[in-house]
């Protein structure tokens, strides 16, 4: 079997995934918002205050969100930020994305940003598409109509002798396994993504 990457993200996400993830960037902003009136209370308005807003954004949307996956927002509305693997990106990654925001953000304040989000097959704004991550949902969806996966047969719709779709395909958060799983048409069984080793494995394995 050849070890695919995580396209969790790479589905189309529901509108109400996607409201969540706008919400989340409203939040987030809310708390550098919120942070900058408290800097420009205690050091002013001068350059002083921009510089501690700067350094709040690089620890919490670069260190903690590129180690962590989650921002104020994500973890608030459970969504989480991964690579092509499905792990938190690093800071590296993370803070590369934070910086694309001098792009995303414009034109409209951020509304270029919400039209990739929106609009766009893997809902990746610039800063995503520059670091390679994607924003996933880690709770099941009221509008997914696909039922809770858990190892079993092959889904109804694979009949054997076809090839199997982006949509259908694609790894799924598993709540009970606290992991993403996929089918493998191939080997004809679930596959479960280990963090831990970095790749992919039975469902059913000890």
């Amino acid at each position: 079997m050849t070890s695919p990457t995580m396209q969790s993200s790479r589905t189309r996400m529901s509108p109400a995934v996607l409201k969540r993830r706008i919400a989340a960037l409203g939040i987030d902003l809310a708390v550098v918002v919120l942070v900058l009136l408290v800097a420009r209370r205690l050091l002013g308005p001068g350059l002083g205050s921009l510089v501690l807003v700067g350094l709040f954004a690089a620890a919490v949307f670069g260190v903690v969100e590129g180690e962590t996956g989650t921002s104020p927002g994500k973890a608030l509305l459970d969504l989480r930020l991964v690579n092509e693997r499905g792990r938190p990106p690093g800071t590296a990654f993370a803070l590369i994305r934070l910086a694309a925001w001098a792009v995303d953000g414009l034109p409209c304040l951020g509304g270029l940003a919400l039209a990739l989000i929106w609009f766009t097959p893997n809902h990746q704004r610039v800063g995503d598409l520059i670091a390679g991550t994607h924003v996933v949902s880690t709770r099941e969806e009221p509008e997914d109509t696909t039922p809770t996966v858990a190892p079993g047969p092959a889904p109804e719709h694979y009949s054997g002798n076809e090839l199997p779709t982006a949509q259908h395909f694609d790894p799924i958060w598993d709540a009970t396994l606290e992991a993403y799983v996929q089918w493998d048409p191939v080997d004809k069984r679930w596959m479960k993504y280990d963090d831990v080793l970095g790749g992919w494995g039975p469902v059913d394995a000890a």
